[in-house]
């Protein structure tokens, strides 16, 4: 997605009569904006952004806190009725207070565990909040009906996306990891979650309908870490130029969001949204077992034979876990190559020559 197709969706969205909420983390519950009947849109990368981050933030900042600071505070979301700012990471939490159109912004506090009895209640706080302020700033109006509507929309789509990513287990893969990713970006450009669900689902009809492209023997890679959206084609097209494919994403695009579930059968639907969204392996959380569990599943699953973990740069959370990681694959006798990165160019040729040797090595 570039800047044009992001303002481009915002003013379909207005002429269909619905208003914007924008959001940037998969912490943000989506059911709610939907139910309120707004467009939800959740950014994960922009392509041809000018970087103005330079005149309030430091340079040595991570490379995707510094984008949705010049999203933010450049012209291309001015249009946008509403952007959710998570109290995810440190710095793009703190990035929120130094934008200029504050009444822009709704601030949602996100929790750093999941292991502890208030997490949950902390969760349906923030969600009954989240609904207060869309009925007294927009009067919206969100029921319980509404909720359980939106959550099964959203549902489908998250099963969309893992059905997409599951052709991927078969061998070979049914597509190269470069083909998922992309097909996933460009369906995010679809505003209505019903299309882009059933874009999803014909996607993957199509891959499974024609002879794999990937070679029997190319090694298989599974992709962890940070949000991959601005750095996916040097890092995964290094692996699947030098024999071997990537064949699941557990990063925040794919799996890590899209494996969670509302219970719309709970008579309590804001307590099923809760606990769909406690559900979240992130990197923010301490401690942060549930990542490891979910790669001990997608390791058999996909039949892995080695670990990419990518980190962006200055991404404290991730980067420091990435010892922890590096331990849990010496224990699974995985290989294990850890790659920290940015959303320039600088580094493809590093990349390429780290990833080519780590793909012999399998």
């Amino acid at each position: 997605m570039d800047k044009l197709q992001l303002k481009t969706m915002i003013d379909d969205c207005h002429r269909a009569g619905k208003q914007v909420a924008v959001s940037f983390c998969s912490h943000v519950p989506q059911e709610i904006l939907e139910a309120a009947g707004f467009c939800s849109l959740r950014i994960l990368h922009t392509e041809n952004i000018a970087d103005i981050s330079g005149e309030a933030l430091p340079s040595n900042l991570c490379p995707l806190v510094k984008e949705v600071y010049s999203l933010c505070q450049g012209d291309t979301l001015e249009k946008a009725d509403l952007i959710i700012a998570e109290s995810s990471c440190d710095g793009k939490k703190k990035m929120y207070e130094l934008l200029s159109r504050q009444e822009q912004l709704y601030y949602y506090q996100v929790p750093q565990g999941e292991d502890r009895s208030y997490v949950k209640p902390l969760i349906l706080s923030e969600c009954r909040w989240l609904i207060r302020m869309l009925q007294q700033r927009f009067g919206a109006e969100v029921t319980n009906e509404r909720l359980v509507q939106a959550s099964q929309l959203l549902n489908a789509e998250r099963q969309s996306v893992m059905s997409l990513m599951a052709v991927q287990k078969q061998t070979p893969p049914a597509a190269w990891g470069c083909e998922i990713l992309q097909i996933l970006e460009q369906n995010r450009t679809i505003c209505d979650v019903q299309e882009r669900t059933k874009a999803n689902e014909n996607a993957r009809e199509l891959l499974m309908q024609r002879s794999s492209p990937v070679p029997k023997d190319a090694r298989r890679v599974l992709v962890t870490g940070c949000p991959a959206s601005g750095v996916y084609r040097k890092v995964v097209n290094a692996v699947e130029k030098n024999g071997g494919v990537a064949v699941c994403f557990e990063n925040c695009e794919v799996v890590k969001s899209s494996r969670r579930h509302v219970d719309t059968a709970n008579p309590d639907i804001l307590s099923a949204i809760a606990d769909c969204y406690q559900d979240t392996a992130c990197a923010i959380m301490a401690p942060n077992q549930l990542r490891f569990q979910i790669l001990e599943q997608l390791i058999d699953e996909y039949q892995v034979e080695g670990i990419l973990d990518l980190s962006l740069q200055t991404c404290h959370a991730y980067t420091v876990e990435r010892d922890k990681m590096r331990r849990f694959c010496q224990q699974k006798t995985i290989p294990y190559l850890p790659v920290e990165t940015g959303f320039t160019d600088a580094d493809c040729g590093q990349i390429e020559t780290r990833v080519s040797a780590f793909i012999e090595m399998l």
